[in-house]
């Protein structure tokens, strides 16, 4: 399997698609820069001999990066081998998790309309972070309510007072979207008596993986993939967008996994005649070995 990435060196060093270097697989990062031009283009290619499943990213690196496992296998049968790609680009789940953000994806947007989608992706990232400190800092669903309900009335207010630029815009952000601390720690101040100690920083510290999910989801934005694959013999099964000979290929862009998975598959055959026409031989030989077993056994009868 080989990766190949070009753009300027933020579009391909950033994070919303890693393009994978380590062992087994063999990067090389190459920078070309065209007459006139300031900024350089900047090209990874990496490629590895993939064999079973490769997951990428397992559930320990977080929500934030894509998850595209691949499945290649090769089966050999007794008078053909058989080869399928399976590879799964893992949903973002974007129209459950922050409808607002999906739609304004979609659609251009003002600025006010941003911070409202902002406002949508604190309380997503608060929900999933007091969520995940159940196990090690549990506190009751009733207070969780009374939290989320707080943050709730924050943000509606500054929205009702024009005043949401103003609540989420103190501190320097370098991505879109940014935890905003001073906030989060002062509308924690009122429940501090009933939370456990260090809850406000432990919660600020379980939000960060979901804040870098959103700012991955939305560097999505304008990628475009390109698929190609190669199998040998004949192509049985495929969803590709078009085949040549024994290429095939899929182009895709991230609303094909804005919300639901997108799956890329194939399958081939090769077919072994020498083995088929063996067999051929081998079951007439028998078969004439048996007839003369049994002209053998009437005569002597």
């Amino acid at each position: 399997m080989k990766y190949h990435t070009q753009g300027d060196r933020k579009d391909v060093f950033n994070q919303d698609f890693p393009i994978p270097m380590q062992s087994p697989w063999a990067a090389e990062i190459i920078e070309k820069r065209k007459e006139g031009d300031d900024e350089p283009v900047h090209i990874i290619n990496s490629e590895a001999l993939l064999s079973g499943t490769t997951t990428f990213f397992s559930e320990t690196d977080g929500p934030a990066p894509p998850r595209h496992p691949i499945t290649v296998q090769k089966n050999d049968q007794l008078f053909s081998t058989r080869y399928t790609v399976r590879q799964l680009f893992q949903g973002r789940r974007v129209h459950q998790k922050y409808p607002l953000l999906a739609k304004a994806m979609q659609d251009a947007v003002e600025d006010s309309s941003d911070k409202i989608v902002e406002t949508e992706i604190i309380m997503y990232c608060l929900q999933a972070g007091i969520s995940d400190l159940q196990d090690r800092l549990p506190i009751k669903d009733l207070l969780k309510e009374r939290i989320l309900n707080h943050f709730r009335g924050v943000f509606h207010k500054a929205e009702e007072e024009g005043n949401l630029f103003g609540i989420m815009d103190k501190e320097n952000k370098q991505d879109l979207f940014a935890l905003p601390m001073e906030l989060i720690e002062t509308n924690f101040r009122p429940f501090l008596a009933d939370l456990p100690k260090n809850f406000t920083q432990e919660c600020m510290d379980a939000m960060a993986p979901y804040i870098d999910e959103a700012n991955v989801t939305v560097n999505l934005n304008d990628d475009t993939f390109k698929f190609v694959g190669i199998l040998p013999g004949v192509i049985t099964r495929t969803n590709a967008d078009s085949i040549f000979n024994d290429t095939l290929l899929w182009i895709f862009n991230y609303e094909d996994f804005l919300n639901d998975d997108y799956i890329i598959e194939a399958a081939s055959i090769i077919y072994h005649p020498k083995r088929i026409q063996i067999a051929i031989v081998i079951g007439a030989l028998a078969a004439l070995v048996g007839l003369i077993s049994i002209s053998r056994r009437r005569r002597i009868s």
